[in-house]
């Protein structure tokens, strides 16, 4: 996927990073990547050091979302928090750099892990495999969900955090319609009136006491798979402090009996959907202004995402007023 965001290296470049981390490896092979969206990839073959990806943000000057900032550090600090609190499949970070004194990006390198993306392989296998993996896939996300934090919000970004989800979320709404605002975005749904139904939904939000870690990018593009088992998973840079419906398991546009199964729940609550609705818009919101601001190739993106968009709203809208007083 060709992307604005993506920052393109040389080779000359990329040997110089591969010293900087790895002085006696010796590199014999580069391949990018180009499975991802957001940050470029590349595969490193080394002898005398483990092969390893290289991942870099995105160049200082590209246009990104406001969640966007700083989302390497983010990305670096929950594979090692999950590394460290669980038996979660997560590769080890080998080195992060975010000193910009060799790169004007944060970079780092990971291990490679077994297997290939779900996404990828997904045709081949049988329906009682792809609902293995899904169950298992919900067992791992509810330990990932296990681990508690001080306060919501994005880890990389200290002026969107606080102790009031509802708050938080809020804000994080706020700087959407602000991304969509400096580029011109139609999100075809009114700002006015989903801010009254945000006020009139705050009961809703106060249910949720307890930061924890969400990877909040769990598709199936994020899940490597290797015979029949799940054997990492992949791409933490969304990941935040919030409530766990936000994981994509509990999207309600793509329901997962399985992936419930395995997180050990049977339904959500009245509430439960409520919260997970506005997970939905939210969302959307910003996957419906992904193709503005890398520069997608086509409009696919905006279209799918604008029309999920303008879907949920009005079944938001419709939940709100049936269930709240």
């Amino acid at each position: 996927m060709k992307s604005l965001t993506k920052n393109i290296q040389s080779e000359e470049t990329i040997l110089h990073l591969i010293h900087h981390a790895f002085p006696h490896a010796v590199c014999n092979g580069i391949e990018e990547l180009t499975e991802g969206y957001f940050n470029v990839a590349y595969k490193i073959s080394l002898d005398h050091a483990p092969s390893c990806i290289l991942k870099i943000a995105p160049p200082k000057d590209a246009p990104v979302m406001s969640y966007e900032k700083n989302i390497m550090m983010s990305e670096v600090l929950a594979m090692r928090t999950v590394k460290e609190q669980t038996g979660i499949p997560v590769a080890e970070v080998l080195y992060y750099d975010d000193s910009l004194t060799q790169l004007n990006s944060p970079y780092f390198f990971m291990e490679i892990l077994e297997g290939a993306s779900l996404h990828s392989i997904l045709p081949s296998l049988s329906e009682a495999v792809q609902s293995e993996i899904r169950t298992e896939t919900g067992r791992w996300n509810r330990k990932i969900n296990g681990i508690k934090g001080s306060r919501f919000g994005y880890p990389g970004q200290p002026a969107l955090q606080g102790s009031d989800w509802h708050q938080v979320f809020s804000l994080m709404i706020k700087l959407a319609f602000s991304d969509a605002e400096r580029l011109s975005i139609d999100l075809k749904v009114s700002r006015e009136q989903l801010f009254r139904d945000l006020d009139r939904s705050r009961e809703i939000f106060d249910e949720v006491k307890i930061p924890v870690l969400v990877h909040w990018d769990l598709w199936d593009g994020n899940i490597f798979v290797k015979d029949n088992r799940i054997t990492g998973i992949i791409d933490w840079e969304r990941s935040l402090w919030a409530d766990p419906l936000m994981e994509v398991g509990f999207r309600t546009y793509v329901p997962d009996r399985d992936f419930y199964n395995g997180y050990g729940i049977e339904r959500l609550s009245e509430k439960e959907y409520l919260r997970a609705l506005w997970y939905d818009v939210y969302t959307m919101l910003l996957v419906s202004q992904e193709c503005d601001y890398r520069q997608y190739e086509t409009r696919d993106m905006y279209d799918w995402a604008s029309g999920h968009l303008v879907d949920k709203f009005n079944e938001l809208h419709r939940t709100i007023h049936s269930i709240t007083p």
